[in-house]
C-alpha cells in the first residue's frame, strides 16, 4: 500500500515538472491600450490586466519576473502611436528582450490564428507571435528594441512636430483657391504662422544636429542630402549600419516584395514600411530631380 502511494506520489511530482518545464522558453504578449495593458505568458492559460501607468507597470515587470524569470525568451508589444514606449523603455531596462511589432505583420499573423477580437486575445496573439520571431535567430536579433538616447528621442520630436506642420501648411495652402474671399486673410496668416514655426523647427533641428557631427557629415557628403533628410534618417532609421542595403529598404517600404503561387508570378509591389522616412526621401529626390536633372540620368 505504502509502495502504491508512493509511486501516486512520484507520479504527481513527475506531471508537476512536466506541466511547470522549468528550461522551456516562455514567451510574453503585451496589448497596450490609453489606460490598460493586458500580459499574457506562454506558459499561463490566464491573462493579466494592469494600468498604464508609472506604478503598474513596475508591478507588471515584478509578475513578469515572478511567473516567469529568466526563461522569458521574448516580450512582444504592438506600436501603438507611442502609447507602448515608457512600457517598452521599463521592459529592456529590467533586462527583457523586447520587440515593438508593427500591426500590418501582427494582423497578418492574427487572421491564421483566430476570429476573436478581444485585449485578451490580442495579448494572447502577441504571444504566440513572440514565438514565432524567435524561430528565426538572425533577424529577430535586427527587431529587438533599443531605446534611443536623449539626443534621439528629442530630435524624433522636433521632426515630427515639423512633418506634422507642414503637412497642415498644405491643408491650409489647398484651400486658398476654394474659400471665400472673406476667409482668404485668415489663411494666409494661418500660413504666414506656420511658416515661422517651421523655420524655428528646422533651426532647433540643425542646432541639435550638432551633437551627431560624424553622422551628419557622412550624409550631408552625399550630393543633395540637406539637413531636415538627414535628421529624418538619423531619428527614423535609426538601424542604419547595422543593417544590409536590402533589409533597410525594406524597412522604409522601398523593396517590391514578389508574389507567387506555383506556377503563377503577379506583379511585385511595395509596401508597408516606415512613411515619414518613405515621405521624406521622395521629396529629396524629386527636388534632386528638379535641380540636377541630367545628375540624376547618370
Amino acid at each position: 500500500m505504502m509502495n502504491n502511494a508512493k509511486q501516486t506520489k512520484d507520479t504527481k511530482q513527475t506531471k508537476t515538472n512536466v506541466a511547470n518545464k522549468p528550461n522551456e522558453p516562455i514567451y510574453c504578449g503585451i496589448d497596450v491600450g490609453k489606460k490598460v495593458f493586458v500580459v499574457s505568458l506562454s506558459c499561463k492559460d490566464k491573462t493579466k490586466t494592469f494600468s498604464n501607468t508609472g506604478g503598474d507597470i513596475k508591478q507588471a515587470i515584478t509578475y513578469l519576473n515572478t511567473n516567469a524569470g529568466t526563461n522569458l525568451a521574448l516580450v512582444v508589444l504592438e506600436s501603438t502611436g507611442g502609447l507602448e514606449i515608457p512600457l517598452a523603455k521599463a521592459l529592456h531596462q529590467s533586462g527583457f528582450n523586447v520587440v515593438i511589432a508593427n500591426p500590418n505583420k501582427t494582423s497578418q499573423f492574427a487572421k491564421s490564428y483566430s476570429n476573436a477580437k478581444t485585449d485578451n486575445q490580442d495579448a494572447k496573439m502577441l504571444a504566440l507571435y513572440a514565438k514565432f520571431l524567435s524561430l528565426d535567430e538572425s533577424k529577430l536579433t535586427h527587431l529587438l528594441y533599443v531605446p534611443p538616447s536623449e539626443e534621439q528621442e528629442h530630435l524624433e520630436a522636433l521632426v515630427v512636430r515639423r512633418h506634422q506642420l507642414v503637412a497642415m501648411r498644405v491643408q491650409e495652402k489647398n484651400r486658398l483657391g476654394q474659400i471665400h474671399q472673406s476667409q482668404l486673410e485668415s489663411v494666409k496668416q494661418v500660413i504666414a504662422y506656420l511658416d515661422e514655426q517651421i523655420a524655428k523647427l528646422e533651426q532647433d533641428i540643425d542646432t541639435l544636429s550638432k551633437h551627431f557631427d560624424d553622422t551628419t557629415k557622412k550624409f550631408k557628403d552625399i550630393k543633395g542630402i540637406g539637413g531636415v533628410t538627414v535628421a529624418t534618417l538619423m531619428s527614423m532609421l535609426p538601424e542604419l549600419g547595422t543593417l544590409s542595403n536590402k533589409e533597410i529598404a525594406s524597412l522604409v517600404g522601398v523593396a517590391p516584395h514578389p508574389k507567387e503561387s506555383g506556377t503563377l508570378k503577379y506583379k511585385s509591389h511595395c509596401k508597408g514600411g516606415r512613411q515619414s522616412v518613405r515621405n521624406v526621401l521622395y521629396t529629396n529626390r524629386t527636388q534632386n530631380m528638379l535641380q540636377y536633372p541630367y545628375g540624376i540620368l547618370r
